[in-house]
């Protein structure tokens, strides 16, 4: 697989994953060949909970990842380069790209812990961006749980070491040009 797309749009005719298709199509397109799209909104998935804590733990003791909560991070796992599209909400990510996120981070799959108890990156990733949309416009002062969690997760655990953002905002300001703001992320 070269390109994972991680599509975390909730809604129909969505302005972030029309950036990300922009992305796709521009930047992204003579670098990939090969991309495999996963509608986060599609997955039968839940959150971990007890039992599934429990199965986690298990499995990571017995570096045994059979259970069916392991398909995504093997998946990630396994990708060239990584898409993740998502809108800002309430200053975060949707809660189900959350829940797949928190999949992901599989030791034995797609991180380890070595001797020392650092980090060691088992995915074959070298670059993530990450799609973002807001209606209003973030401040710098802004604590950022949407891409500064994912660019966390890519430096911490994947040793992704290209890891970018972009993002179009105040696309819901009064007389906003919302195509012409979209293009312009695009090509940022």
């Amino acid at each position: 697989m070269s390109l994972l797309f991680v599509n975390a749009c909730m809604r129909e005719n969505s302005r972030t994953e029309r950036l990300a298709r922009m992305v796709l199509q521009g930047r992204m397109q003579n670098a990939v060949q090969d991309v495999v799209e996963l509608r986060i909104s599609d997955l039968d998935m839940r959150p971990l909970d007890q039992e599934l804590l429990a199965a986690y733990s298990a499995s990571v003791s017995q570096a045994k990842y059979d259970h069916p909560m392991f398909a995504y991070a093997k998946q990630f796992a396994e990708a060239n380069s990584i898409l993740i599209a998502a809108p800002f909400w309430n200053f975060s990510i949707p809660a189900k790209l959350h829940d797949y996120l928190e999949l992901v981070c599989s030791q034995g799959i797609t991180f380890d812990v070595d001797s020392s108890g650092a980090y060691v990156s088992l995915c074959k990733a070298k670059s993530l961006v990450f799609v973002c949309t807001s209606g209003g416009v973030i401040g710098e002062a802004t604590d950022d749980h949407a891409f500064g969690y994912v660019r966390t997760l890519a430096r911490q655990f994947w040793h992704i070491s290209q890891v970018e953002c972009v993002m179009a905002q105040g696309l819901d300001a009064p007389g906003a040009n919302v195509e012409a703001l979209l293009e312009a992320a695009s090509r940022a």
